[in-house]
């Protein structure tokens, strides 16, 4: 790994470690002076330019910035973090191109080639049975489809979305907006720990750092940033997965959002992006990766009774009768198919071990899309 000048991934993160230091300064400085001691030597201008106190950056000497980055190279090797600068060979390429990239990526598990195919998905944590269906089905398609799935290890539809792509044998990475090992929730840090097999988790953040409300937009900006594209699952009117969006927007890439019921709150914030045309009405992960160009001649289809060779003749007839998206109760499922609901029951059984239905709350049924 080749670092600007004669700086040493150490230096770098001495610096990152100021209080107060923005990445886009913390760049610019690395890339302007030849090692951390000529930019200390440069103080008091530097000093003025970037308004930090003296009691940060230039009060201190070498030696007790460099004691501090070691500390925390310390930390995150008994995390399992590396830290990738912006200047790495591994560092995301779609991310070096938004406006102020994190200089410093912490990252725990195995990143793709930088310029790997990734599509974000994000919701609201309180999705419906909806939501958690699309959020699923599309992430599904996309691990399937090689393309890494990317969202932010929320309870929700981000959770809903990176357990598909494992399941599946996707790859999906986790951007969060804390240290790597500051991940308390057992739920959150469970998935981690699985996504970090084959995937990643990513952040800006140094080891040791608890989340606070401010960082979560700004870690949006990095969930949009490595990704061709955003889906908005389900989302109200206002919201993170709307900051999420704004930045897709903002940085150049394609948006798209899930139509849903005008009535539902959950609905509003997706509606409104379509309806304001900033974002892509998709209505299949087919189409979403038509529009970026990542449509593949054997990327998976989507699935009629007709294209199932496995279902036998009363399989597929519950099968299609099930085709309207919404989930329906088994004394109503029974009325269309002229079916005994006992009999619809092993039917139902049956299609779901073969991961064509799922079964809802209150005996209902719906396509497994």
């Amino acid at each position: 790994m080749l670092l600007p000048n004669h700086w040493t991934l150490q230096e770098i993160l001495a610096l990152s470690l100021v209080p107060r230091m923005r990445a886009v300064d913390l760049r610019k400085f690395v890339e302007e002076y030849v090692s951390l001691e000529a930019l200390l030597q440069a103080a008091p201008v530097e000093l003025q330019k970037v308004r930090l106190g003296n009691d940060t950056l230039f009060s201190q000497t070498t030696a007790t910035l460099l004691e501090a980055a070691e500390q925390q190279l310390t930390l995150c090797k008994e995390a399992s973090v590396r830290v990738l600068p912006f200047w790495s060979d591994e560092y995301p390429a779609l991310l070096k191109e938004i406006f102020y990239p994190p200089t410093l990526l912490y990252v725990r598990g195995r990143l793709q080639a930088p310029d790997a195919a990734a599509i974000a998905i994000v919701g609201t944590r309180n999705c419906t049975d909806y939501g958690k269906m699309v959020a699923e089905q599309y992430a599904e398609h996309f691990a399937s489809s090689g393309i890494v799935v990317v969202s932010g290890l929320a309870t929700g539809v981000d959770t809903f979305a990176h357990k598909a792509a494992v399941k599946h044998g996707g790859i999906t990475y986790a951007v969060i907006a804390s240290g790597i090992d500051k991940i308390n929730s057992g739920s959150a840090s469970n998935l981690a720990r699985e996504i970090g097999e084959k995937g990643a988790i990513l952040s800006e953040y140094p080891c040791g750092v608890p989340a606070q409300p401010a960082y979560f937009p700004r870690r949006n900006r990095i969930i949009s940033g490595v990704s061709q594209g955003t889906l908005v699952v389900q989302s109200g009117e206002r919201g993170g997965s709307l900051i999420t969006a704004q930045f897709t927007i903002d940085q150049n890439r394609e948006l798209f959002a899930v139509p849903g019921q005008i009535y539902s709150e959950r609905s509003k914030g997706t509606n409104m992006l379509i309806q304001r045309s900033q974002a892509h009405l998709t209505l299949s992960p087919q189409d979403m990766l038509q529009t970026l160009g990542l449509l593949r001649a054997d990327s998976p289809q989507k699935a009629s009774a007709e294209t199932l060779p496995d279902l036998d003749k009363l399989e597929a007839a519950v099968y299609k009768e099930l085709s309207g998206g919404e989930a329906i109760h088994i004394e109503a499922l029974s009325a269309k198919t002229n079916l005994a609901v006992q009999d619809l029951l092993v039917l139902l059984l049956q299609l779901e071990f073969k991961g064509y239905v799922r079964q809802m709350a209150g005996k209902q049924f719906m396509q497994r899309r």
